[in-house]
């Protein structure tokens, strides 16, 4: 024989789930897609791309000091970053064609990176002619100086 409080509390329970349907208002009336959500919405232009920085920018990386560590040395020679239609590519080293990319922000901030190894960077600004920046490789890091030839 089943305990008469436990058929009470099994009535009682049984009964909550329905309760919370007591103040339910009925669904409201389909109306057509447009009204609904108001004016159409037509999707922003992809952002423009920037051009005023376009062009050749040839200079030199040197190796910042740092007595904790050694570093590889770098060449003396002159390297160059390209931007074209806002995109700018670092060429830095000509011979095993390793190169770096990355799009240029409207003022002039940029950061490129290697195609295999994201975490080999250069970052550095475009400004009045001058491109200052630094590239990393590991914990070695080297200033780039550059200046715009065309």
């Amino acid at each position: 024989m089943r305990h008469p409080y436990a058929i009470l509390a099994f009535g009682l329970l049984g009964s909550l789930p329905l309760a919370g349907c007591v103040n339910e208002t009925a669904i409201p009336e389909a109306t057509s897609h447009q009204q609904s959500r108001g004016p159409s919405h037509v999707a922003d232009p992809p952002p423009a791309r920037v051009v005023a920085f376009d062009g050749l920018w040839v200079g030199t990386i040197t190796l910042n000091p740092d007595r904790t560590r050694e570093c590889p040395r770098v060449s003396s020679q002159d390297r160059r970053i390209t931007v074209t239609q806002g995109r700018a590519t670092f060429v830095l080293n000509p011979e095993t064609r390793q190169t770096q990319t990355g799009p240029v922000a409207a003022e002039g901030s940029v950061r490129l990176v290697d195609a295999l190894d994201r975490t080999i960077a250069t970052t550095g600004l475009f400004s009045d002619g001058t491109f200052l920046g630094e590239y990393r490789n590991g914990l070695c890091t080297y200033a780039v100086r550059m200046t715009k030839r065309s």
